[in-house]
């Protein structure tokens, strides 16, 4: 199976060509990647014919009209242009594994949820968690009937304090006129994670939040607009002195920073580059935090809480039902289940699988390949699964902005009319 990898950053080729590369009947043919250090290092680590190597979709998209060189895609690029990438692969006899969101536009999502629909080839969205093996377990218990009919869940993505401030300050995803709003980007995740778990359509949907801390008014008096030239620079939290080295915790995102990944590319890096500036003088436009309430058919209510202020990167989550109620958190790999009128609690301890996302990256190639092997019942993230975790996010996006309850029925039916 020749797989081409369009976008080679972390989630292409680290989290996802790494784990294809795992299986004998793949070979990586092909990589598309605007940064010439990363597909200079994509061609390396996965033996690319330097004929396939392109530093732009267009020229790639452009040999495959000429001869279709791949069976499968993975997409993995910024989110504004998965669209265009997306919309020609779909015109190849090619299976295609799409990161999330599938695009930062209510409109473009609808038009390439339709076109994917109409063929037998398959189509996913990275939303990794429905594969992992923490959540999957959690929609065991749930659909065991453990804890009866589920009233109300209240669920928490604690992005961490440090992975915010590298992604969400001053990286990829800092500016959503660049991006997306945060709770697209980060959060399409927990929506999907909901509407798995419930099996129920949303009614209404009513969000607040804002970006608060990471605002210039809050620089400290007399730093610098960036870390190395900063006189906080050994008492700052935010500090990337040493964050990027080993032993710290974004050692695992140099390769990032500086793909080199020597001393002298790194202090270059952070001297000049996004990574070295100071989390109160970037360009970020997106929420530090963000509350939903979301009403689901039969009358179960749930309340989403996004914040970068939390030490650890993990979810936590309360699932109250009519005979019991679950408390689990993937940073434990812990679920509690707790009966009513028993003094017993029920503690599950999940295995999870190497691997990003509590084994969900790995798991998710799995299926990708028994997908394609012709076991479609393994594929949960199709693009008719994937669409309405999306709405949400969008109809969230459209009460904080405004406002306003949004009833999701007539969303959908504007954003219909509109298409």
């Amino acid at each position: 199976m020749r797989i081409g990898i369009i976008g080679a950053g972390e989630r292409g080729r680290i989290a996802y060509a790494r784990e294809l590369n795992k299986y004998d009947e793949v070979d990586i043919v092909a990589a598309v990647e605007w940064n010439q250090d990363k597909l200079k290092l994509t061609g390396e680590e996965f033996g690319i014919d330097s004929e396939y190597l392109f530093d732009n979709a267009d020229d790639f998209l452009k040999k495959m009209d000429e001869n279709k060189f791949v069976d499968a895609l993975v997409i993995a690029t910024y989110d504004r242009e998965h669209y265009d990438i997306t919309m020609k692969a779909l015109d190849y006899d090619v299976d295609i594994l799409l990161e999330k969101p599938i695009s930062p536009n209510a409109r473009e999502v609808f038009n390439i949820a339709k076109k994917a629909e109409d063929r037998d080839n398959v189509f996913m969205i990275c939303h990794v968690l429905r594969y992992a093996p923490f959540y999957t377990k959690i929609k065991e218990v749930l659909d065991s009937g453990a804890i009866g009919k589920v009233i109300n869940i209240n669920h928490n993505e604690n992005i961490g304090y440090f992975h915010f401030a590298h992604s969400f300050v001053r990286g990829n995803w800092r500016n959503e006129e660049e991006s997306s709003p945060l709770i697209l980007q980060k959060s399409c995740h927990d929506m999907d994670i909901l509407l798995f778990f419930l099996g129920l359509k949303p009614k209404s949907i009513a969000s607040v939040g804002s970006l608060t801390y990471f605002v210039h008014e809050n620089q400290p008096e007399g730093a610098s607009d960036r870390c190395l030239s900063c006189k906080y620079q050994d008492e700052c939290i935010y500090s990337t002195k040493n964050f990027y080295r080993q032993g710290y915790r974004g050692y695992g995102w140099r390769n990032l920073v500086n793909p080199s990944l020597t001393e002298e590319g790194l202090i270059e890096a952070l001297e000049n580059g996004p990574y070295g500036r100071c989390v109160w003088a970037c360009d970020n436009t997106v929420c530090d935090h963000q509350s939903t309430t979301i009403e689901f058919e039969d009358d179960v209510t749930a309340v989403f809480n996004l914040s970068a202020f939390a030490k650890n990167v993990h979810r936590n989550i309360k699932i109250q039902g009519t005979k019991g109620e679950i408390i689990a958190d993937d940073h434990e790999k812990e679920i509690i289940i707790k009966t009513f009128g028993s003094s017993e609690e029920r503690v599950i301890k999940v295995q999870e699988m190497n691997g990003g996302h509590g084994g969900g990256d790995a798991a998710i190639i799995k299926a990708f390949m028994e997908g394609i092997a012709g076991d479609k019942d393994k594929i949960k993230t199709g693009a008719s699964e994937s669409v309405m975790s999306h709405l949400m996010c969008f109809a969230a996006e459209e009460s904080r902005k405004n406002n306003k309850l949004v009833n999701m029925e007539d969303f959908i039916s504007t954003l219909n009319k509109e298409n």
